[in-house]
């Protein structure tokens, strides 16, 4: 049966994709974007939209009345300072959040794409789960945190919709500007990495990720309801310390993606190397070295008036011992298969790069 959902950031890289996805399948789709937004990504599609910018209380509103789910997709991955991520991450979501519950009809779910950064780093020899303790210790983390915790708060009142979390690791894909570097440098036959630190990571391709998002939306264990403190987001859980024991009780509601290997920003970038048929080679990069190449790139993209992919809060987060996490709650409560691996995922990115020349 299908289904009235709202996308919200529906022009972005994972948003419009989800929209791709959702109209296939036969979904009415409302694709929730401000006035002055890009729609390229949308271009071609039989798409209604919504317009509403996160900051707007009354237009959210209005833009949920008479919605079955809302995919919560916006968000910043950079900003120049720590204020525009938690006013857009943070408090974007809690506005989301606020307007699902005062809609009529409003949503009976809604899904938050938060992000993998929110948990925190990966111990080398444990994957981040569900049931761990969350630890973001860069901007953008604990930005996505935020909205965690204000989904948690959400989640308290009866009275509103169910909501489930969704983590992604690194996404990549068509339309992705973020990875595409990764994907360049690979091209140039230059794979830098932090010196020192080449932890596990996992990754999933931007079409399994938006049918692990729909499948929370679908099938997946929302927040608990009421006044049960038994959970992560409360403060209630083990570590991520390569010792603790599983309790997935304690991370109900929330789900981890990923393509199924598990990798480092080494591998990820000799595979692309060897499907575009080049002989790459690794460059151990030094902390301060890559401090002032982001320095760099903030103060063009300043000029330029963007915040760059790479940033000085991305050189934290490459220093952390490992972004690795577990996909098998998805797999066992929701049914969740990658259908592209690494390989083929890299693939039909550098497929679909070539075709637009940007190879």
């Amino acid at each position: 049966m299908s289904k009235t959902a709202l996308v919200t950031g529906a022009n972005g890289f994972i948003g419009s994709h989800l929209v791709d996805y959702l109209l296939d399948r036969g979904d009415r789709v409302l694709a929730m974007v401000r006035k002055t937004s890009d729609l390229s990504n949308l271009e071609g599609r039989e798409v209604e939209y919504r317009y509403a910018g996160l900051r707007d209380e009354e237009a959210l509103v209005t833009a949920m009345e008479g919605v079955d789910i809302v995919y919560h997709v916006a968000g910043l991955t950079a900003a120049f300072n720590p204020t525009t991520l938690e006013e857009v991450n943070s408090a974007g979501t809690r506005r989301v959040l606020e307007a699902a519950r005062q809609a009529q009809p409003g949503p009976g779910r809604v899904v938050y794409v938060s992000s993998l950064e929110a948990a925190g780093e990966s111990h080398p020899n444990q994957a981040r789960a569900e049931h761990h303790l969350p630890a973001p210790f860069t901007n953008y983390g604990r930005s996505k945190f935020g909205g965690e915790l204000a989904a948690w708060r959400a989640s308290r009142d009866e009275q509103g919709p169910e909501v489930v979390i969704v983590r992604p690791p690194l996404v990549y894909g068509p339309r992705d500007q973020d990875v595409l570097q990764m994907i360049q440098s690979a091209n140039w036959r230059l794979i830098a990495t932090p010196m020192g630190r080449n932890g596990w990571i996992s990754a999933i391709h931007c079409h399994d990720l938006v049918r692990g998002i729909v499948l929370a939306g679908e099938r997946g264990r929302p927040l608990p309801p009421g006044e049960d403190l038994n959970h992560i987001l409360a403060g209630v859980g083990p570590r991520c310390d390569g010792e603790s024991t599983a309790v997935p009780e304690l991370g109900e509601g929330i789900y981890f993606f990923d393509d199924g290997g598990r990798h480092t920003i080494a591998s990820f970038g000799h595979e692309a190397a060897r499907i575009l048929g080049k002989q790459a080679f690794t460059l151990p990069m030094p902390r301060l070295l890559i401090w002032l190449a982001a320095i760099s790139a903030e103060l063009v993209g300043r000029l330029k008036g963007k915040a760059p992919a790479l940033n000085r809060d991305k050189v934290v987060a490459s220093f952390a011992t490992g972004w690795w996490c577990d996909s098998g709650k998805a797999r066992k409560e929701l049914g969740y298969s990658p259908d592209m691996s690494l390989n083929q995922g890299l693939q039909q990115t550098i497929r679909w790069l070539r075709d637009k020349s940007v190879l």
